[in-house]
């Protein structure tokens, strides 16, 4: 803060090291470090983006990775209920290694954006993405 910090990216979640009560449940753990940080970011006027991944997720009878949902966060669905913004990345290596899914999965505040998704497909040779404009992407979300 010393040096004018606006932003504060945490990534991963899991490789902090976590010290939870024995008498408090991972919910309630994950709920209490999310309205400290919550209340840090608005307090100092920095905003702050974590880095939390999926769950272990099941593949489809098809053999396909299932695009994750918010709810599908290691720990509880206060990753969810307390953000203000929910962004998934979602790649399947099996299928097409160079396609990235980026979905918008919560906007808590219409003002910021909007529910939807875009694919992108990944330039080994530039190291940059490109929009796929004829992808399909799902606009409509159970959890968003």
């Amino acid at each position: 803060m010393r040096h004018g910090i606006r932003g504060l990216v945490i990534d991963p979640y899991n490789e902090i090291e976590h010290r939870r009560p024995a008498n408090m449940t991972e919910t309630e753990y994950v709920s209490q470090l999310l309205g400290k940080v919550k209340r840090f970011a608005q307090q100092h006027g920095v905003h702050v983006w974590f880095v939390a991944h999926p769950s272990k997720l099941q593949r489809e009878n098809s053999g396909s990775r299932p695009v994750p949902t918010l709810y599908d966060i290691a720990g509880s669905a206060n990753w969810v209920n307390k953000a203000d913004l929910g962004i998934v990345v979602h790649r399947d290596h099996d299928k097409d290694p160079a396609r990235t899914e980026i979905h918008i999965r919560k906007v808590r505040f219409k003002s910021v954006g909007k529910i939807g998704g875009m694919a992108l497909r990944w330039d080994r040779a530039t190291g940059r993405y490109a929009e796929i404009a004829d992808a399909y992407v799902p606009r409509a979300y159970r959890d968003g």
